[in-house]
C-alpha cells in the first residue's frame, strides 16, 4: 500500500522523496503491487523529466539507480503481468514514449509492443481512466493519458 505521505510528495513535485520512501520499503522486502507501480512510475518519471519538476539531481549515478530500479521492479511483476490491465498500460506507456531513454532499449521497445497487444485485449476500448482517482500524480498522470482518444 502507499501511504499518504508518499502521495503529497507526488502531487507536491517532490517524486525524489516519494522514491525514497517508495524505494527503502522495496528494498525491506515490500512487494506490494502498488507500491511497485508507483515505484516504477517515480523511477521512470525521474529519467525523463528535468529536476524542477521531481526533485531528482540528474546524475549519472541517479539515472543509473533509476533504471536498475525500473528493471528490476518490472522483472518482480513480469512473471503475473499478463492477466494485469493497468500494469500493461502503465508500463507500456512508459516503454512506448521513451524506451529510447532507458537502458536495455531495444528490451523496452519490444516490451511497449508486446503489453499493448496484451492490453488490448483484455482492455479492446481501453482503460478506465478512475483506475486511477485518488492515487496521487502516478494517478493523475496516467488517468490523463487513459482519456487520449485512441491512445496507447
Amino acid at each position: 500500500m502507499v501511504s499518504q505521505e508518499v502521495l503529497d510528495l507526488e502531487k507536491g513535485n517532490d517524486l525524489a522523496g516519494a522514491y525514497a520512501i517508495l524505494k527503502r520499503k522495496w528494498d525491506d522486502g515490500d512487494r506490494d503491487r502498488d507500491l511497485g507501480l508507483h515505484l516504477m512510475f517515480v523511477a521512470w518519471y525521474g529519467m525523463i523529466e528535468p529536476s524542477q519538476y521531481t526533485n531528482f539531481t540528474e546524475t549519472e549515478s541517479e539515472r543509473a539507480e533509476l533504471n536498475q530500479t525500473l528493471f528490476e521492479v518490472h522483472e518482480y511483476f513480469a512473471p503475473t503481468i499478463k492477466d494485469d490491465a493497468e500494469m500493461l498500460y502503465t508500463v507500456g506507456v512508459m516503454a512506448h514514449m521513451f524506451w529510447f531513454m532507458f537502458e536495455h532499449d531495444r528490451y523496452w521497445e519490444q516490451i511497449s509492443k508486446d503489453y499493448q497487444v496484451r492490453y488490448r485485449e483484455l482492455e479492446p476500448n481501453g482503460i478506465d481512466p478512475t483506475v486511477f482517482d485518488g492515487r496521487g500524480y502516478y494517478g493523475e498522470y496516467y488517468g490523463g493519458q487513459a482519456r487520449v482518444e485512441d491512445g496507447y
